[in-house]
């Protein structure tokens, strides 16, 4: 049965992490105090929980509660998904109707009411489409502080969307723009030609401690769970179920790499609008005996841990959380080289990297790492030490406090 190299160093992960994570939290409240809590309320536009939820609501339970007062608005759908994550944080949370486009009034009518209501100082948006419909509405209700993260290179855009000339209006409106990777820094710049003093890098990270701590589940019971035997290899690939994320790629590369791997099992773990899509191409190709799409899972860490390889064949990234949890837990990652992603997943090193949008690279590199547990075990080995050096949440977090402080003083003197 494949075994996971780094499941004798996990105890030790778990306590190097969490005494590394309370020296920075340390640090964090040696700085300085504001004469009074930031209320920072951060807005999420969507109901479905995925990476960039993931990273808001790692930052909520992070936020040093000495220095701000956290708020989050979203729809309910995504406040059910959160779940008991959300309800074990002191945040007070408000119900938002999801929107896309600024002529979503109603949703709009309930943002102004609410910000008006609760008075923030920094009112925090992720992606564009957020921004789009909140910086506008949070100006009008002279809220001090407008920040909007871009989590990716918005690849979906056309016609006079492609022009961005929307997006440099909008920017009058924003305060700063967070890029998530260097390659976004670049993409805001160069490409939308946002204003270069606004834009930030504060490059992506994780709860590290979080991820590498053993859940205590019986791992075999989780193999037999998804039917794989013993012997068999595991491909998972952890993503919403969009266009962006690839998987019509993974699903026209299988054929090719069955026959040599003929017990192979791939786990397509999230949800998304494609999700009947997929089902009926898998159904098609006659794959069912291999891919399981498991839907929404809380268990992803665990499902890393039992993956012999882990597959990112996204058409573009910002900078992906699954190659930073796959690395820590020391596991290969096969991935495009697309944006970020080459910031964490460094070719021949950490794990390989094939072009966007092409199967036969995909299933090439697919049958050359699973033949080959040795070179699996040694890019795990390096892509758990490069991920723990540099993808550690507390630096997220001290770097968004700052810039928080920073922006809120020098705006609210005015």
């Amino acid at each position: 049965m494949p075994t996971d190299p780094m499941a004798a160093n996990q105890a030790t992960d778990v306590t190097t992490l969490a005494g590394i994570d309370a020296a920075n939290a340390a640090r964090r409240r040696e700085g300085a105090v504001p004469s009074r809590k930031i209320r920072v309320l951060h807005v999420l536009t969507v109901g479905v929980r995925g990476g960039i939820e993931e990273n808001v609501l790692s930052l909520l339970r992070h936020l040093d509660r000495n220095k701000f007062s956290p708020a989050l608005a979203c729809p309910a759908p995504l406040i059910k998904a959160y779940g008991n994550d959300l309800r074990e944080l002191d945040v007070s949370v408000h119900v938002l109707p999801p929107m896309s486009r600024p002529y979503h009034f109603g949703g709009m009518i309930r943002l102004a009411r609410l910000l008006k209501h609760l008075s923030p100082d920094v009112v925090h948006t992720h992606l564009f489409v957020a921004t789009l419909c909140v910086a506008p509405v949070a100006k009008l209700c002279r809220v001090p502080v407008v920040i909007e993260t871009c989590e990716v290179r918005e690849a979906w855009r056309r016609g006079i969307w492609k022009r961005y000339w929307i997006d440099r209006q909008i920017s009058r409106f924003v305060d700063a723009n967070i890029a998530v990777s260097e390659s976004l820094r670049r993409y805001l710049v160069d490409e939308k030609r946002l204003p270069p003093e606004k834009v930030v890098v504060i490059r992506n990270g994780r709860e590290l401690s979080r991820v590498v701590a053993i859940s205590g589940r019986d791992l075999n019971g989780l193999r037999n769970e998804f039917r794989v035997r013993p012997g068999e290899l595991i491909v998972s690939l952890l993503g919403r179920l969009e266009v962006q994320k690839g998987h019509a790629y993974l699903l026209e590369a299988l054929p090719k790499v069955l026959p040599q791997f003929p017990g192979l099992r791939v786990l397509v773990v999230g949800d998304g609008s494609l999700r009947d899509a997929l089902a009926a191409e898998i159904n098609r190709r006659e794959l069912g005996d291999h891919v399981l799409l498991t839907g929404y899972r809380r268990d992803v860490y665990d499902i890393l841990r039992i993956s012999d390889l882990v597959v990112l064949p996204s058409l573009w990234e910002g900078l992906p959380l699954t190659a930073i949890e796959a690395g820590a837990l020391g596991k290969p990652i096969l991935a495009t080289s697309v944006d970020g992603t080459p910031e964490i997943v460094l070719h021949g090193e950490t794990g390989w990297l094939v072009p966007p949008g092409d199967s036969s690279a995909l299933a090439e590199a697919m049958i050359r790492l699973l033949g080959d547990s040795e070179i699996r075990a040694r890019m795990g080995t390096r892509a758990r030490d490069y991920v723990i050096q540099n993808f550690s949440f507390n630096r997220v977090v001290t770097e968004i406090e700052e810039l928080y402080i920073h922006l809120s003083c020098a705006l609210m003197k005015r």
